[in-house]
């Protein structure tokens, strides 16, 4: 009997072990499903913007082909959203699963008139130009340019947004729904669209309301920056009692010289006052230049001049597709080329952290110079950072396409980093509407529910605009972002930095690198030389002294 009931524990013990997540299945469970359609590379823009819609909300959520419904059970999710990105006939297996659906339904963009039993109330009577959008109870806003969009009706759905058609020809619906079904009829999810998509995801996902969140960033510190400047900034916002953040350069480069932090004293002092004084310091690259101009013009991981992700050495004459014969020879380019990307983009988030940490800085975030990085280089970066400031590229075909969500989101793309948006774009030096055009942000954007109002300011324009900056955001309700109040891990070789509740958390060797190695050489030579220069002064006084005395003492005697 014994040996039985000893058997029986053994074996519940070792099905326990070996099914370790059994009892945990439904809480590790994806809530979201997101279903696309595309049929173009350049349509995957919108799918990583719509991942970046739901992550401001959602972060267990999983992204599929539509052609691969197959392979997943609806009913598993709490919400299904599906996007038309590119227009195709849809799966009979596709449209009875979403028939079968019961939880909440968005359709987005194309395709939805092949849903007549998912969405039997709306009708697509082709298409239309909208040049103005209407969210009743929150805000009119004009269009950039003007956006086409299905001209739609909805018999019995609740009409939550319109667009006016151009040339005042009539209204139209844009956002629809019925008992937890929407149809959003836009056909392309760029801002405002996304932002109008994120103020209906509130009531979609049930979530409560955010409110607004605010942050301020001093750009492109680099060690040629003028640190007087600098610290009047810093005093100045530490009398407003703002926190904020300072993206700094480790290396600045033009022309072939090169300055680094430890070149620059001064600044290294006023950049330690800042963190101490309510500043989260944010590494924005490491030298912000890729090939031959100024660091703070230049971008850094990415070839602008061929519009690519870094392949190739800034000096090598850049390979096109044209320089190979077949599609092979070219793609075999392009995986060595991937391959030189990251050792590239590796090498310089270590250097960066390095030389930062050998200062006592303390970077707790990421941000690339002008945006611009590949999708590669984001799994690179989040091997390293876990927070992310400022706008996303959204594909490898152009750096130019890039997206900025309402608040603060955590897409697939990002690899588990949480971004933390810029908004409000800075202030353009020579710009007399400048102030006014970041106004009109404020006031547009401060009318959702949700929202991040932020901005960047570069610190050589002065303190004048800094604080006209400030005044306008301190008009507005919201919270400033603190964020080293953030939970944020840093981590390259030995170096490991955590914030939380406004703490550091730094674990390193005593020199954790080569740069802190010379650099802890050149410090005890400047204190060791001194004291050596004071006790060999000391030494010859003395021995001369001594000299002196014994040549006195010979004449006595003689």
């Amino acid at each position: 009997m014994r040996k039985v009931l000893i058997m029986s524990l053994s074996l519940i013990i070792v099905f326990v072990l070996n099914f370790p997540n059994a009892s945990f299945a439904e809480e590790d469970a994806d809530s979201v499903l997101i279903v696309y359609s595309n049929t173009k590379e350049d349509e995957l823009k919108d799918v990583r913007i719509l991942e970046t819609l739901v992550g401001q909300f959602k972060d267990d959520y999983r992204v599929i082909e539509d052609e691969d419904i197959a392979q997943v059970d609806l009913s598993e999710y709490e919400y299904v959203i599906y996007l038309g990105a590119g227009e195709k006939v849809l799966s009979e297996n596709l449209l009875e699963a979403f028939k079968d659906y019961k939880g909440p339904f968005y359709a987005i963009n194309h395709n939805a008139e092949q849903f007549k039993e998912k969405m039997p109330w709306l009708n697509i009577n082709g298409e239309a130009l909208v040049n103005k959008v209407e969210v009743p109870d929150n805000n009119e806003q004009n269009l950039a340019e003007d956006r086409i969009v299905y001209d739609v009706t909805g018999n019995g759905a609740s009409v939550s947004l319109v667009g006016n058609k151009v040339n005042d020809s009539g209204l139209v619906p844009l956002l629809l729904n019925v008992d937890n079904v929407y149809y959003f009829a836009g056909q392309n999810l760029y801002n405002p669209f996304g932002e109008i998509i994120t103020q209906s995801f509130i009531n979609f996902f049930g979530e409560e309301r955010k409110g607004i969140t605010k942050y301020l960033r001093l750009e492109d510190v680099h060690p040629m920056v003028d640190p007087g400047l600098l610290m009047d900034q810093a005093k100045y916002l530490k009398e407003m009692n703002i926190p904020y953040m300072v993206a700094v350069i480790p290396e600045y480069t033009n022309k072939g010289k090169k300055v680094h932090l430890a070149d620059s004293p001064k600044l290294v002092k006023t950049l330690k006052y800042m963190q101490d004084n309510g500043a989260s310091i944010v590494m924005h690259g490491y030298k912000h230049q890729y090939r031959s101009s100024e660091t703070g013009e230049g971008f850094e991981f990415w070839d602008a001049e061929n519009d690519r992700p870094i392949y190739q050495p800034s000096d090598e004459k850049a390979k096109q597709r044209s320089d190979f014969t077949t599609d092979a020879e070219y793609e075999a380019f392009v995986a060595e080329g991937e391959e030189y990307e990251r050792a590239y983009i590796e090498n310089a988030i270590e250097s960066g952290i390095e030389e930062l940490v050998a200062h006592d800085l303390y970077p707790v975030a990421f941000e690339a110079p002008h945006y611009a990085i590949s999708q590669q280089g984001y799994k690179i970066v989040s091997e390293h950072f876990s927070s992310y400031v400022g706008q996303l590229q959204l594909t490898d075909l152009t750096w130019q396409e890039e997206y900025v969500p309402l608040y603060e989101s955590r897409p697939e793309f990002l690899h588990g980093m949480t971004l933390y948006p810029e908004t409000l774009g800075y202030i353009e030096q020579g710009d007399g509407k400048a102030i006014q055009k970041m106004q009109d942000k404020i006031e547009i954007r401060s009318k959702y529910n949700q929202s991040y109002l932020s901005a960047f300011y570069h610190p050589y324009l002065g303190i004048g605009g800094l604080k006209e900056v400030v005044t306008n955001l301190n008009e507005v309700d919201g919270t400033w972002l603190d964020l080293k109040q953030r939970d944020n891990l840093v981590q390259v070789n030995d170096i490991r930095i955590s914030t939380g509740g406004g703490e550091y958390h730094v674990e390193k060797p005593f020199l954790a690198s080569d740069y802190e190695r010379n650099l802890f050489i050149k410090k005890t030579v400047i204190w060791v030389m001194p004291v050596l220069l004071l006790v060999l002064t000391v030494a010859i006084f003395l021995i001369r002294k001594r000299r002196k005395k014994s040549l006195v003492q010979v004449g006595s005697a003689s």
